[in-house]
């Protein structure tokens, strides 16, 4: 009776260790990759936006702040990028929960909505968001908008899914008046502010950096006021992948104090 006992014992750990095993295979397979995983096939799947600052083509070259970042960090983790171009952040996640991408390279304002399904890594840039507006001269005369107060009633344009509705909805608690977010399929901030420049719609938002290195070629812009305090930018990655979040933060911790990082930023940030 007692060695029918340890057979049936060792036959359920054995069967324990096969299921863990398919679990993780299947998990393998699906695309729901940690570093583990990444590291042995050697190719780190990364989802970035096709921007003027983040990743754009020009000539026979691909250049931009996340491309030139991700092949830095690639390097040092001796890892080839593997890029997916999609301006959509929802996309974006989707695509990370559906296992198809690794890492979202882009500047993600980090909020408590988006860390329920999101893993950041540690913060790249900190960036304030601040509206985007006409100037008087290209808007009847009308002032741009200084005080957040005057927000109330407005409209105000962004991409949809966008994390900037989270501050929007609360900078309309904080004022106690109605700001009204519409959101726009399809479109993405640098698109947004050539919406205002011409007219067709009277405020969006976005990322200072972005704001700054737009308005030399949109004359008509205003994008001096601030809707937020400054605000961590960062990559996000799975849940589940906690030791890629490690590797990566590693990464940065070293590198953002390096020459070569700054080289990087003055040169997409000016």
């Amino acid at each position: 009776m007692k060695k029918f006992k340890q057979k049936t014992i060792l036959i359920i750990a054995s069967a324990a260790v096969i299921l863990i095993g398919v679990i993780i295979f299947a998990v393998s397979q699906n695309g729901l990759r940690d570093y583990q995983q990444i590291a042995r096939k050697g190719v780190l799947r990364v989802a970035t936006d096709y921007s003027s600052t983040d990743y754009f083509i020009t000539g026979d070259t691909v250049a931009g702040f996340q491309y030139e970042l991700i092949n830095a960090l690639c390097d040092s983790l001796h890892l080839r990028p593997e890029w997916r171009i999609e301006n959509s952040l929802e996309q974006n996640i989707r695509d990370l929960e559906a296992g198809k991408i690794d890492i979202i390279a882009r500047n993600i304002p980090v909020n408590l909505n988006l860390r329920e399904r999101l893993l950041f890594s540690s913060s790249i840039i900190q960036i304030p968001q601040v509206l985007v507006q006409r100037k008087a001269e290209y808007n009847n005369g009308k002032q741009p908008i200084r005080n957040q107060l005057l927000l109330g009633g407005e409209t105000v344009v962004v991409p949809q899914n966008s994390p900037n509705i989270l501050r929007l909805r609360n900078l309309s608690n904080e004022i106690a008046d109605t700001i009204c977010v519409q959101e726009k399929p399809q479109y993405e901030e640098e698109q947004l502010m050539i919406l205002v420049a011409k007219g067709d719609i009277d405020y969006t938002v976005s990322n200072r950096q972005t704001a700054q290195q737009n308005a030399p070629h949109l004359p008509e812009l205003d994008i001096a006021t601030a809707i937020s305090f400054t605000q961590m930018q960062a990559w996000a990655m799975r849940p589940s992948s906690p030791v890629l979040k490690e590797k990566i933060d590693s990464f940065l911790i070293n590198f953002l104090q390096t020459k070569d990082y700054r080289d990087i930023y003055r040169k997409y940030y000016k």
